[in-house]
Parts: structure tokens; C-alpha cells; sequence
């Protein structure tokens, strides 16, 4: 009987209970939690609660990320990355410092090779924390995000407006600016609402297992 019902159903080690199936197809954080403080727009294109993947989900989106986190793994500290890799923000509380392949800044989205990182500092010794996978879609302000990863609880994000300092690394250097403010730092305040991107964080770092590998903000980054 065993064997018959895994013949129909090739997923069931990864369905709930199933013994392949890895914490992050069950986030105990269910919440529409890719909100961004002060800007009700990050919520307006997700209007359901995260939950538990199907076994066929969870089995490609483990696929996906253990390719990623491989992929990142290559470059545990700041000094470990490529000269194409250049520090893309200033410190974001939550989410500590965005470095970026300049080669794909902006796309196109593939799930086992993420195109921006993210570290506890800038110093050569700084720690990988987590991925950003980001991808620019057409349609402005009325875009969608990417289909994104198996399953529906990578609730990806955007900024309506970020200081942008051209030509220079870093070339995110505020965000939630006035003008003004955006000025004395010699940036202008630009639109990305057809910037889309979703943070991926390692299962483990400092001591923080996350409550959804999808969580916006990381706790030991403040």
C-alpha cells in the first residue's frame, strides 16, 4: 500500500508530516508581512496569509533554495565577493547592508541564483546574512511582481521612492526623505514601483531561526 501511494503521489515525503519536508513549507509567521513602515502600498497586491506548502511546492521550492544557498555560500564574508559585487545601500535597520551584481542589478529573477546579498556590515570580515532577489517589471506603478518561487509566500515588496545618488556605490543612500533631506546627501529622490524584490534569509544566523525564510525584517540587524 506504501509503495502504491507513493507511486501516485511522488511528493509525499515533502506533504505536511512527510520526511523531506524542511521547516521553511510551514512559516509559523503567516502574516502579510512584506509591509515596508509608512507605505500601505507594499501591502495592496497580497491579500492572503501566508500557510503550509503543497508536498509539490515545498519539493521544488527546496530545490530552489538549497541551489541559492549554495550559491550564496561562496561568499560568507564581504571580502569573499566578486569585484562585479559593490555595496548597493547604506544601512537599512532590519536588513543591514544590500550588496549587488552589478552584472544583473535589476533581473532577470532566477530562484537558485540570487543577484543581491545582504550583510551584517561593510567590513571585510561582515557576514552573510541573507538573499535579495530583485527584477524589474514593466507596467510602472501598476506592475505586478514576479511569479516569484513555488507556493505563495514569498510576498515580495517595493519602494515608491528611494534617494538615488547616481554613479556612485552606494546608490541607495535614504529612503522615507524629503526632498531636501535627499539633497544634502546628494541624491534625488527617484520612483521604483516597478522594482520588485523579496529577502531570502540562511536557516540559521545568530542564533535566529526565522518564522518564514520570506521574512521582511531580520531581528538581530537593528
Amino acid at each position: 500500500m506504501a509503495m502504491v501511494l507513493s507511486a501516485c503521489n511522488p511528493f509525499l515525503k515533502w506533504e505536511t508530516g512527510g520526511v523531506n519536508r524542511p521547516w521553511y513549507c510551514d512559516p509559523t509567521d503567516t502574516a502579510i508581512n512584506d509591509s515596508h513602515p509608512g507605505d500601505a502600498t507594499f501591502n495592496s497586491v497580497y491579500t492572503q496569509e501566508k500557510g503550509p506548502l503543497s508536498g509539490k511546492d515545498c519539493h521544488d521550492l527546496q530545490q530552489d533554495l538549497n541551489a541559492a544557498f549554495d550559491f550564496a555560500s561562496q561568499y560568507p564574508t564581504v571580502s569573499s565577493l566578486p569585484s562585479t559585487w559593490k555595496q548597493a545601500a547604506v544601512w537599512a535597520p532590519g536588513q543591514g547592508i544590500h550588496y549587488v551584481d552589478t552584472t544583473r542589478v535589476t533581473g532577470p529573477f532566477d530562484p537558485t541564483k540570487p543577484n543581491w546579498l545582504m550583510y551584517d556590515g561593510t567590513s571585510p570580515s561582515s557576514k552573510l546574512t541573507g538573499m535579495m532577489f530583485l527584477e524589474a517589471e514593466p507596467g510602472g506603478a501598476n506592475s505586478v511582481p514576479p511569479a516569484g518561487f513555488p507556493g505563495n509566500n514569498d510576498h515580495w515588496h517595493r519602494h515608491h521612492a528611494l534617494c538615488y545618488k547616481s554613479g556612485s556605490y552606494p546608490f541607495i543612500v535614504g529612503e522615507n526623505m524629503t526632498d531636501q533631506q535627499c539633497a544634502v546627501l546628494g541624491g534625488t529622490n527617484r520612483v521604483f514601483m516597478n522594482v520588485w524584490m523579496v529577502h531570502v534569509w540562511l536557516p540559521i544566523y545568530d542564533n535566529w531561526v526565522p518564522t518564514d525564510v520570506f521574512n521582511m525584517m531580520h531581528p538581530s540587524l537593528m
